[in-house]
């Protein structure tokens, strides 16, 4: 697992839905992630 800033673990923890655990908060977290990157640029910075 990777390593996050103290208190991160918590907080996850704290937001985490009924019968969710924190394994699936990830994969969805990081699936939405992607989605985000991999769509298309919306501007900004970092992006065309």
């Amino acid at each position: 697992m990777a390593r996050f800033p103290e208190g991160t673990l918590g907080r996850i923890k704290a937001a985490l839905r009924d019968g969710e655990n924190q394994s699936d908060f990830m994969r969805e977290a990081v699936e939405l992630e992607l989605r985000r990157r991999e769509g298309p640029p919306v501007g900004g910075p970092d992006r065309s």
